[in-house]
């Protein structure tokens, strides 16, 4: 592998490039098959093993190993390391530039650790705030009994349209149109209109009750009266229900009353004679006129029991897992929003200053791009080389065991395997199992 290299120091570009083609066309090729090669390394252990005697270190490594595999292994990597040396000589000239470019790139490596540690912090800080744990617990265990009852309704969510502005508005215009309706009786009955007003509204407030509690009740009436329920539970259904109804008879009863009477004066006040006859006079029926008030107050009552029924859950239990719910979620949304602020600002302030850095080195690394692309490649080509190189040795190391071990077993009795370390005589079997570990006896 080649490279041409764009530098403001041509003396430099012949040795750099010769040294990195040398570095890249090296293998150990040669070791396999010289010194390595199977046949010779089984030669020498046979070899060893005619003295009649070997010697096994607590590496696994006898002194004809030492010969026929280390001492080449060690050769073939200082020549190795000969063309290491001669590439960083070369790129000496570079070193500088390159220095930097790689000081730049380990800032900006500090730099991101830093953001990834301050914002665990920030994380840790947030777990451990006692209010902010409160408020996570809430917020998991109202989401799980939310879950459970989407579940259990198909993912149907609840209606909660009487938690919402709209619906007290709708049913203050159910009141003000209740007011409309009965105003002008109360007037005539009480003939204060300040009172009249004031029983109006009063009125208009208990049909607005009632039919907000009837509209409730009604479609939650399967729930709310059903055989699972306590009798505590049903019983305090029916008394809700019995009040509801109580105003709106009340509703119903007084308004009739009052329509009633206001007729009965209107017919008192035309009982006199009159030179004109009939003309002037006005026609009023009582039952008429109380039938139709009736219908109004009954009509505004529908209209608030429709708003009320469309407005509630057939669960009640559903609709207040969901207020807790999302009264829940906003504290914990909250909680997170201000956190995600801080992290934010972490991430904000690191992020330009990543930037910064990385520039610069866009900036210095223009003019030793190549020398740094090689260095690269050279770093790599080391690690490659000696794993390969540990490798060969490791297996050279067994391949020599294999055939002491065969020999011994060929020569039963005339070759002795010796623990060097104890003296002891050691058994073919047990040499082939110890551990070989020529990495440490390099």
């Amino acid at each position: 592998m080649s490279a041409a290299i764009e530098t403001s120091n041509p003396e430099a570009l012949t040795p750099l490039n010769e040294a990195y083609a040398q570095v890249m066309a090296y293998s150990l090729t040669s070791l396999r098959n010289g010194n390595l090669n199977p046949e010779r390394l089984a030669k020498s252990a046979y070899e060893e093993t005619s003295f009649g005697q070997v010697t096994v270190d607590s590496y696994g490594v006898t002194s004809g190993m030492r010969v026929a595999v280390i001492s080449p292994a060690e050769e073939e990597i200082s020549r190795w390391r000969d063309l290491l040396n001669r590439f960083d000589v070369a790129l000496q000239p570079f070193k500088d530039a390159l220095d930097g470019v790689k000081n730049l790139q380990n800032e900006v490596v500090e730099v991101k650790t830093k953001k990834e540690d301050r914002l665990a912090a920030i994380e840790e800080e947030l777990r451990g705030d006692p209010k902010y744990h409160n408020i996570d617990e809430n917020y998991q265990r109202s989401r799980q009994r939310y879950n459970d009852f989407r579940d259990k309704y198909k993912n149907r969510s609840a209606t909660m349209f009487c938690k919402t502005w709209p619906y007290p508005i709708l049913l203050f215009l159910v009141l003000l149109t209740e007011c409309f309706v009965n105003y002008h009786s109360f007037n005539m009955f009480w003939g204060v209109p300040a009172v009249a007003l004031g029983t109006t509204i009063i009125l208009g407030i208990l049909l607005a009750l009632a039919a907000h509690l009837h509209g409730e009740l009604i479609k939650q009436w399967s729930n709310l009266f059903a055989p699972s329920r306590s009798s505590a539970e049903r019983w305090g259904a029916w008394r809700m229900f019995g009040i509801s109804t109580a105003a709106l008879a009340i509703v119903l009863g007084f308004t009739g009353w009052a329509r009633w009477a206001a007729a009965i004066e209107s017919i008192h006040g035309q009982d006199f004679g009159s030179v004109l006859g009939d003309i002037g006079i006005v026609q009023v029926n009582p039952m008429r006129d109380v039938f139709i008030s009736l219908i109004a107050n009954v009509g505004a009552w529908m209209v608030g029991v429709i708003i009320s029924y469309a407005g509630h859950d057939p669960d009640p239990e559903y609709m207040v897992i969901t207020k807790q719910f999302q009264g829940h979620q906003k504290a914990w949304e909250k909680m997170q929003a201000v956190m995600k602020s801080r992290r934010q600002q972490v991430i904000a302030a690191a992020d330009k200053e990543i930037e910064d850095k990385e520039n610069a080195v866009k900036t210095r690394l223009g003019s030793v791009k190549t020398q740094m692309d090689m260095s690269t490649q050279v770093e790599i080509r080391n690690e490659s080389i000696m794993h390969d190189w540990r490798q060969s040795v490791q297996v050279a190391g067994e391949v020599y065991r294999d055939n002491i071990v065969k020999a011994s077993v060929a020569n039963k009795g005339q070759v002795a395997l010796i623990d060097k370390e104890t003296g002891r005589n050691i058994t073919p079997f047990d040499y082939k199992n110890m551990n070989l570990n020529l990495g440490a006896a390099v």
